[in-house]
């Protein structure tokens, strides 16, 4: 197949696709990652990016076939699937892939379950159509080596539609041209500019949103035979060339960073999606790491009223990213700005011990021993965590005492990563945590129930009547 364009290759991957061939550790982690996915966007439903949302699918309207999670309102496919996947990312705790560097769960699962729910799809087409998907946004995301950011992209947007579309199509039954003609669609649909971590802006949960309603577009323009570029991408005004990095003055790369058979190697047999990482802190994954690291201080029996200094020892990006700029970040303005903060987040973990949605309040961002911290902490360049990114996201936090106590704490790999998992417990915790304060304990446990045995299901009706 290596001689035709990628998009009809993976097409024709999935036209084939059948259930069956899919490993069984595979289905069972895509049901641990739909749990969660669908925790997170019940629990985001109840935030105030996503209710603006949900007021904006009002305003627009749309045949009432599909169903918004959490708030018991039905629209169409692609509002659905842009409300449910804005709320499933509104608190920054839905999974994420290491080698991706992008939510892939929050931009596919929507899509799917809208248009399995309006078209009375089983739970095994839904399962089957989010494991192809979530490995085509995996992979797009992988090609980059961990360097999309630095352009100014953010991969859930600009990746999660090619996995969002490839996911819808399978629901749809299209062919292997309908689906190439579709992912040459969602080529020109992939977006989501980095700019949301200057302010704080709502922009980056959109993107998720975003990429779900556009992949539900996109899939039935290619049911009606829309011609989508086929070379869309690696062709040379293709998405790799037009997304990738450039590098710098320093370190120029003129053709871009990427690499194309991360696309397609192993596709169908190997399913990247299967070591998903699990967000056990409500805020940036590439501070996850040095939350992890502050809790096992915090554990090791820190008073954080005596702390005199905090360093944290990362790779490039995270200071990129989380560090800059300097003022924002050690001291939030508002919720973005707090879960995008290396400082706070990590301040938060040395003083609670944990780091969960009730820290990212404007309430919460303003408690002065969290302030004072952020004024006490300092960053630096670790020259061997950059050689290992994004293959690992090892972390280091040094905490020095008034009284000349030394603490560290240090991971390789963030706790939810395959090599270091959330186990399933910690997982429907989670869910709960997340679930039962918008549809009860008693809903709650039913739609774990049911997700736990998706497969079996002749529809996923009854599982959509649990969630709102």
């Amino acid at each position: 197949m290596a001689d035709k364009p990628i998009a009809r290759q993976l097409a024709e991957i999935g036209e084939a696709l059948k259930f069956e061939d899919i490993d069984q550790r595979t289905v069972e982690n895509a049901k641990i990652f739909m749990l969660d996915c669908i925790g997170t966007i019940l629990s985001g439903s109840q935030i105030e990016s996503a209710k603006a949302v949900t007021r904006t699918a009002l305003d627009i309207g749309g045949a009432p076939d599909c169903t918004i999670y959490g708030r018991g309102i039905k629209t169409n496919a692609m509002l659905a699937a842009l409300v449910n996947g804005t709320a499933g990312h509104s608190q920054d705790y839905d999974d994420d892939h290491r080698e991706g560097t992008q939510h892939a769960s929050v931009a596919v699962l929507p899509a799917v379950l809208a248009l399995a729910e309006k078209h009375g799809k089983s739970g095994k087409e839904a399962l089957l159509a989010y494991i192809y998907g979530s490995d085509i946004t995996i992979r797009a995301g992988a090609a980059f080596l961990g360097t999309t950011y630095y352009s100014g992209w953010h991969p859930t947007g600009t990746c999660g539609v090619f996995g969002a579309t490839g996911a819808a199509c399978k629901v749809l039954g299209l062919d292997a041209e309908q689906t190439a003609f579709a992912l040459g669609v969602a080529g020109s649909e992939a977006a989501g500019i980095g700019e949301f971590n200057e302010a704080g802006a709502w922009t980056k949960r959109f993107h998720a949103g975003q990429s779900a309603m556009d992949g539900v577009l996109a899939a039935y323009l290619g049911a009606h035979k829309f011609f989508g570029p086929p070379t869309v991408f690696e062709g040379r005004h293709g998405f790799f060339n037009a997304f990738s990095y450039k590098g710098s003055e320093e370190e120029p790369a003129p053709k871009g960073i990427y690499d194309l058979a991360k696309m397609t190697d192993g596709f169908g047999k190997k399913w990247e999606m299967a070591d998903n990482s699990i967000k056990l802190h409500s805020c940036c994954r590439f501070s996850n790491n040095f939350c992890d690291c502050a809790i096992d201080i915090h554990k090791q029996g820190l008073d954080p009223t005596q702390i005199e200094s905090i360093h944290a020892d990362c790779n490039k990006f995270t200071i990129y990213n989380l560090c800059y700029p300097e003022d924002v970040k050690r001291h939030p303005q508002n919720v973005v700005n707090a879960q995008f903060s290396l400082c706070y987040d990590i301040a938060v973990a040395l003083v609670k011990g944990k780091v969960l949605p009730e820290s990212f309040t404007l309430d919460a961002i303003k408690d002065p021993l969290l302030y004072e911290l952020c004024e006490k902490t300092t960053w630096s360049l670790n020259e061997a965590f950059e050689a290992a990114y994004p293959q690992k996201y090892p972390a280091r936090v040094t905490v020095k005492t008034k009284d000349g106590k030394t603490y560290v704490g240090e991971v390789e790999y963030p706790k939810g990563d395959p090599e270091n998992p959330a186990s399933k417990e910690e997982v429907t915790e989670k869910f709960f945590a997340n679930a039962a304060n918008t549809i009860g304990s008693v809903k709650a446990a039913k739609a774990a129930e049911l997700i736990g045995r998706i497969e079996t299901l002749k529809s996923i009706d009854e599982l959509v009547e649990c969630l709102y």
